[in-house]
């Protein structure tokens, strides 16, 4: 991903604290716009300078186009407390072959999925399985993109306790695996909205670890239990899929 700086010059006497409280809210805003990735941006001060270092999917993912009106609202805010103006600039890649994201002008399908480790969308484009930063998607709600971070946020929160192994490990396993859970309707709800917003198909991913005896190709969706393994594993990931159902998913491990 890209990292970028967000800084601002202090040019007034407003309290410190209160212009790093505004700041963070400016951050929280970016991320509600999908215009920012994780919640693990450095931010500190120095001399008369607060200054952030988001990641990004793109080079221009801050620029004001993809701006929501909270972001516009908060940035015209904290301008003011301190008499100067953001400035934007660009310090590098997280890792020096990044590729940036999906560059497809009309994707075929989308697919909801996230994991621990992840701080990307967790939309991806069915075609070249890059992820979708949010921003190129329909405004889902209130101008962002909360709920879909909210169900990215328990989804993250679910596959850390069945990695932890040591409280809830089972609990979160279940919310993953199974397509009824609580954790699953709402990635499912979404999906769906995302489907509508977008007139694009829009499959959830159903992660799989149970212990299977047999063919594991042949068990059908848990869904509405017809046949949906594929011929051909798609993306080097997913072992099946039901249009029906909007679901994919894999082979389990556990065997």
């Amino acid at each position: 991903m890209y990292i970028q700086e967000i800084s601002l010059e202090i040019n007034s006497g407003v309290d410190i604290v209160l212009i790093e409280d505004q700041f963070d809210i400016l951050m929280s805003h970016y991320r509600g716009s999908g215009q920012t990735q994780g919640k693990i941006e450095s931010q500190y001060t120095s001399g008369n300078k607060i200054i952030s270092l988001p990641y990004t999917h793109e080079d221009e993912s801050l620029h004001k186009n993809y701006n929501n009106r909270y972001v516009n609202r908060q940035t015209l805010k904290i301008e003011e407390l301190c008499a100067s103006k953001l400035q934007f600039s660009t310090v590098g890649k997280s890792y020096h072959d990044y590729e940036s994201a999906c560059k497809c002008a009309k994707p075929a399908f989308y697919i909801l999925i996230t994991n621990y480790l992840s701080i990307s969308s967790p939309v991806k484009c069915g075609n070249c399985y890059m992820p979708v930063p949010l921003y190129k998607l329909p405004e889902y709600y209130d101008y962002g993109y909360m709920p879909i971070l909210s169900w990215e946020s328990n989804y993250i929160s679910c596959d850390t306790l069945q990695m932890n192994s040591e409280v809830g490990e089972r609990w979160g396993l279940n919310q993953m695996q199974n397509f009824d859970s609580s954790l699953s309707k709402q990635g499912r709800e979404i999906c769906k909205k995302i489907e509508e917003l977008t007139n694009t198909p829009t499959y959830y991913y159903l992660h799989n670890y149970r212990k299977i005896k047999g063919d594991q190709l042949k068990t059908p969706c848990p869904s509405c239990n017809k046949k949906w393994s594929l011929k051909k594993q798609l993306h080097s990931v997913f072992d099946f899929k039901c249009d029906y159902c909007r679901l994919v998913s894999s082979v389990s491990p556990n065997s």
